[in-house]
């Protein structure tokens, strides 16, 4: 399998009432096209931290983060901001624990905006499947007012997979959901990483979500 994420070295730390502490430190990662990886441990111990390093939301103390896409090689620890926008709009997809949706646009609206964004409008057909495949069909001209958080989440989900992204990052994406969505979400999570040969990084406190990742690294504070 080819590399696709590649991360040596990272550090990250926060000023904690002054005193520097470190969430991240020496932290190295290897993740290949069509594998799921697996971020566990407490709160805090840094899981969304590497998340937000990765896609480019946070700017690195030390390290380097590499993605591969079509034989190219993109340095996101050295780029600016405008440029790492610019490489997680059109080749990841970020589903947030707080879903991050955009509340003037209704549910069929949020998940074709990445669409939009990359003027990739032959995927739409495929995106409104998932919408529906995750049970949303019927939801589509509501605003994220009107959805439980449940609903939410699930609408993240079709969004953060609109565009058939390289790399997709979740942050505990089954928390708000109840057993028969979560199940119903990590299927769709795994059949579509593995049918486009992307990856995925998921953060997560359920243990058998982890079980069926192909590698599980495990955080300690």
């Amino acid at each position: 399998m080819s590399i696709l994420l590649a991360i040596e070295g990272l550090r990250k730390a926060y000023l904690d009432g002054g005193i520097k502490r470190w969430v991240l430190n020496d932290t190295s990662l290897t993740l290949h096209a069509g594998e799921v990886v697996a971020l566990c441990g407490p709160s805090g111990s840094g899981k969304t931290t590497l998340m937000n390093l990765v896609a480019g939301l946070l700017e690195p103390d030390q390290g380097r983060i590499a993605l591969h896409v079509e034989a190219q090689q993109l340095l996101i620890s050295d780029m600016g901001v405008a440029e790492r926008a610019r490489v997680r709009r059109r080749h990841m997809g970020y589903v947030f624990q707080f879903f991050n949706l955009v509340p003037t646009l209704n549910v069929r609206e949020n998940v074709l905006l990445p669409l939009e964004l990359n003027g990739r409008s032959d995927l739409a057909a495929a995106a409104l499947a998932r919408l529906s495949a995750l049970g949303l069909n019927s939801h589509e001209r509501q605003y994220p007012e009107q959805l439980s958080g449940g609903e939410r989440q699930r609408t993240a989900i079709a969004r953060a997979l609109a565009h058939e992204p390289t790399l997709v990052l979740a942050d505990e994406p089954t928390g708000n959901l109840d057993a028969e969505n979560a199940h119903r979400v990590v299927e769709l999570l795994w059949r579509e990483v593995r049918a486009l040969n992307s990856g995925l990084i998921i953060a997560t406190h359920d243990e058998s979500i982890a079980a069926r990742a192909d590698r599980v690294i495990r955080f300690s504070q």
